[in-house]
């Protein structure tokens, strides 16, 4: 090993501690998802089979000329921007995958192109240590719910469906989130990739692995749901949803992947296809003295994220600190009483906000609306975000597949409000819920135009907090008139967003 080599190395360390410290917490969440949640424990092995996976270049890596390249800067320039985006906008995912793709960018700016092309896959294989895949777990609740109720006709067990739930004379079963099959799906993909890469030369036979590794499973897991109810049907319960369910699943998914890759290896190409030897190659000097700056730039780079994120979270607290005045109920009007205090009244599953209100209102005796105003700031720039998982209009977990539908209500003097109308059930009643959010001044409906939105605030700050609305009211024949009646009333407050200035605050 040459002495520049060993710089180089030097330096690719020197930068990769550099992204270790300043994104220290970015990568404990990573860790922390893999200690807790089974459907990405995979994720301690990601480490060593990326290292493997390196290693079994390393003639390779030898042979290829290596010099610092400002294309590294440019793509740590990129990998900081996004995170400084989705921490602030609160979207973890997406700044996982920001620090963990700095790795990459840390080896092209030391090593430069050629190296990080001949590293390119076990680079890139980093990637799925990020838990992802949390979005799509109603998607595989359907598909799983979809797929055991089938497979119970079919074989002639009697069934009834409700949503996610799955009734049969012996029980009641409901496609939890923990039954989506999200492990099946994430840790299929993870190996589909990598028994693809080392099994198959050709793009092809490689893509039509790793659909198969996705979709089998995600298919296998609704037949497990059926094996499931169908025991326990045919024992009366005595086996099936107790623990052995768990146990179960994990012995099932290891017999998928056994059987998937022994049909594989028919196909698998030979190794010399897979691995060409890469042709020796000296290891010149570098050809720009500048060059060797784009190492220490890269580093500035990793550096200055954290600290910028530091400053605008302080100056979006420094604004916030009277949040209590930016929101307000207004007095009933239109024949409406109130606000009043109920503790029995209907409240959504929302915390962390720097400001509440929350209020009921009647009109007569039996016309009950219940209203929920939650202030937030900007994303995650003034702690605890408004777009999370935790954060629900419905206790349950079904209810995050509860009916919705665009509304437009009509409004005094002309005009109409969009509002997202949501139907489902709490303690002991249903709920018919009208909500949206609000940025700045501006009403959104969808959580993804809230991130955007986000997103725009923070890189343009045009606008300093963000909120919630709901209002709600017992679902029955008449609850779309009364809480029309109640927007029409309250015309001004409600177009405002509960804003204090235009409801009397």
């Amino acid at each position: 090993m040459t002495a520049r080599d060993r710089n180089l190395q030097l330096l690719l360390l020197a930068v990769l501690a550099c992204v270790g410290w300043q994104y220290r917490e970015t990568f404990g969440s990573i860790v922390h998802k893999w200690q807790d949640d089974s459907a990405f424990s995979h994720g301690m092995l990601i480490v060593p089979v990326s290292l493997w996976l390196v290693w079994r270049k390393r003639k390779s890596i030898a042979q290829t000329p290596a010099s610092p390249s400002w294309w590294g800067v440019a793509a740590m320039l990129a990998c900081v921007g996004v995170w400084l985006v989705a921490r602030g906008t609160g979207v973890l995912v997406v700044e996982q995958f920001a620090a963990v793709a700095m790795i990459p960018a840390a080896v092209l700016a030391v090593f430069g192109p050629r190296v990080a092309a001949l590293l390119a896959f076990p680079l890139a294989f980093l990637l799925f240590a990020v838990p992802f895949g949390r979005g799509i777990v109603p998607s595989l609740m359907q598909v799983t719910a979809d797929i055991g109720t089938w497979a119970l006709k079919l074989t002639g067990v009697p069934v009834y469906r409700s949503h996610m739930h799955i009734s049969i004379p012996a029980g009641e079963f409901e496609v939890a989130r923990a039954c989506s099959g999200l492990n099946y799906f994430v840790t299929g993909l993870v190996l589909g990739v990598l028994y693809a890469y080392l099994t198959y030369s050709g793009w092809k036979k490689r893509l039509l692995c790793v659909l198969a590794f996705i979709v089998v499973p995600v298919l296998m897991n609704g037949v497990r749901v059926y094996v499931i109810v169908l025991t326990s049907h045919l024992t009366d319960m005595r086996f099936g949803p107790g623990t052995e369910h768990i146990v179960f699943g994990r012995l099932f998914f290891l017999a998928i992947m056994f059987v998937m890759f022994w049909v594989g290896r028919r196909w698998r190409d030979e190794e010399a296809a897979i691995e060409p030897s890469a042709p020796p190659q000296s290891n010149g000097p570098v050809s720009h003295r500048t060059a060797w700056a784009a190492a220490p730039a890269a580093a500035i780079l990793a550096l200055a994220g954290p600290l910028y994120f530091t400053s605008v979270s302080a100056d979006a607290r420094a604004a916030l600190a009277n949040a209590g005045a930016i929101v307000a109920l207004p007095a009933g009007s239109g024949g409406w009483s109130g606000p009043t205090d109920d503790p029995r009244a209907w409240r959504p599953h929302f915390s962390g906000a720097l400001a509440e209100r929350q209020g009921t209102y009647r009109a007569g005796d039996s016309r009950q609306v219940d209203v929920y105003v939650g202030l937030y700031g900007i994303g995650t720039t003034a702690g605890a975000e408004m777009i999370s998982f935790g954060n629900r209009v419905f206790p349950t977990e079904s209810g995050s597949l509860a009916r919705s539908s665009k509304v437009e209500v009509p409004m005094p003097g002309g005009g109409s409000f969009e509002v997202l109308q949501l139907e489902g059930r709490t303690v002991g009643q249903d709920e018919l819920v009208w909500q949206w959010y609000v940025i700045g001044e501006q009403p959104l409906l969808s959580p993804y135009a809230v991130k955007i939105q986000e997103a725009v605030a923070l890189i343009t700050r045009g606008a300093e907090t963000e909120r919630v609305v709901m209002i709600a009211t017992v679902s029955d024949s008449g609850a779309h008139e009364r809480l029309e009646a109640f927007v029409q009333a309250h015309a001004a407050c409600v177009h405002a967003g509960f804003a204090a200035g235009a409801c009397g605050g």
